[in-house]
């Protein structure tokens, strides 16, 4: 082993090479941050194959766009010049701290804008859904020089702002709801990683103003990452498959939020530490099939600050 891979035991009662440690000091908040501030609402979930750290804490400011002029009935495209172009795009702000090394809390508040160039529908604006969680990391194992680790996390969602969900130009669907993911990644000491997860999005029932009530679909949600982190860049792919386990597809007179929503998506991420606390995230996104949703594609821009050191807590 070379000489500056000096081992070192950790609490775990596990022997690790110090050169892997330190890479992945190194390359932890940058990933960690980016990779939770693009999670906005109908994108990916808060809960990531990282961690971030006991006494450690991130914030980030994203903006994005996503635009369509397609759409799915069903699963058939199709387009409606009444509609035109749809355009969704909005900022999030995204806070996570690490309350220990196995023990995280997760804030994400978008601010949305929809609008449509057919003329026909208002644009809607707007603060979207609060989501709040945390995330567990019940198992990690080195294994040589790479680490395993199992993470499990839980989200709570709820509207933060009296929007209309029972329209095609709309922020949201205005439902409470939990999602729960399973979240396994391996990743070595050159920076490569594999991620893979599983997830179950649980959404309530939302009044509408036709004066009944209606259930927002279920869904379950699989994931797959492959990327590359150093200390200063970062980049990864990644697929979204995203199944509703109910509902309704478009149709004259069918409500909006009962319409089942499944789609997969593809996408990739760059980041650039700018300065020691301060990394720049671009991203892009693009749907290959869907069900009752645009065919979109999105792009993305944000700015990650590593905040201030604290103790944490022991538990």
């Amino acid at each position: 082993m070379a000489q500056n891979n000096e081992l070192m035991f950790l609490n775990t009662g596990c022997f690790v090479c110090h050169s892997y440690v330190e890479h992945m000091k190194i390359i932890s908040t940058l990933v960690l941050v980016l990779l939770l501030a693009s999670s906005i609402a109908h994108s990916q979930g808060l809960v990531s194959g990282w961690m971030q750290g006991k006494g450690k804490t991130a914030a980030a400011l994203n903006g994005f766009t996503e635009a369509y002029t397609r759409y799915y009935v069903g699963q058939q495209q199709t387009n409606n010049p009444q509609l035109g172009q749809i355009t969704m795009s909005g900022v999030t702000l995204y806070l996570g701290a690490g309350i220990t090394d196995w023990l995280d809390i997760v804030v994400n508040v978008p601010y949305v804008s929809a609008s449509s160039t057919g003329g026909l529908w208002e644009t809607v604006s707007g603060m979207q859904d609060l989501q709040a969680g945390l995330k567990i990391r019940p198992l990690s194992l080195y294994i040589d020089e790479s680490r395993l680790d199992l993470i499990v996390g839980g989200v709570f969602t709820t509207p933060i702002s009296n929007y209309v969900p029972d329209s095609p130009v709309t922020i949201g669907h205005q439902a409470t709801g939990i999602d729960g993911r399973i979240v396994a990644q391996y990743t070595t000491n050159h920076g490569l990683f594999m991620m893979a997860g599983i997830g179950y999005m649980a959404r309530g029932t939302v009044a509408l103003d036709r004066g009944f009530v209606v259930d927002v679909p279920d869904a379950f949600e699989s994931i797959g990452r492959i990327g590359w982190g150093s200390s200063l860049w970062y980049t990864d792919v990644w697929l979204q498959n995203v199944v509703a386990q109910s509902g309704t597809n478009i149709g004259p007179g069918v409500p909006f939020p009962s319409n089942a929503q499944s789609y997969t998506r593809v996408g990739a991420t760059l980041a650039y530490r700018v300065f020691s606390e301060i990394s720049v995230i671009v991203g892009a996104m693009g749907t290959l099939a869907a069900r009752n949703v645009g065919h979109s594609t999105r792009f993305t821009l944000g700015v990650a600050c590593d905040l201030p050191i604290w103790n944490g807590i022991s538990l």
